[in-house]
């Protein structure tokens, strides 16, 4: 009777995981973005002090780390989900080209105007 139980349960926790996964990773798109909307607001367009710029590494940093574990868990095959995968490549592109604009000492400050001008167009 337990095996009979657990076997019908199977493809419904699956579907649960699933669309679980889909929620929550809606919720991160969400989050990302509203921290690049910081990133736009707080540090392209102004001044940021020494304190922000240390906020703003650690946050950046934190996000791509975390780009990257999501990406581990969407990009599996058996998940199937090639939409979210590019939504999140794309996030993490962003973020990472964020975090260089103002975090990278190999990138020149004329390299970081040309992102900027990429990211931003005016």
């Amino acid at each position: 009777m337990n095996a009979a139980i657990t076997d019908s349960r199977v493809p419904e926790i699956q579907v649960q995981a699933r669309d679980l996964t889909i929620r929550q990773m809606e919720q991160w798109f969400d989050w990302m973005d509203a921290m690049l909307e910081v990133h736009r607001s707080m540090f392209v367009f102004r001044e940021p002090a020494p304190a922000q710029l240390k906020e703003h590494k650690s946050g950046l940093k934190l996000a791509i780390r975390y780009c990257l574990f999501l990406n581990t868990l969407i990009a599996d095959p058996d998940f199937n989900e090639p939409e979210l995968v590019s939504r999140l490549q794309v996030r993490a592109r962003q973020l990472q080209d964020a975090y260089d604009t103002f975090h990278d000492p190999a990138l020149t400050d004329a390299q970081a105007e040309e992102v900027l001008k990429q990211v931003f167009p005016e």
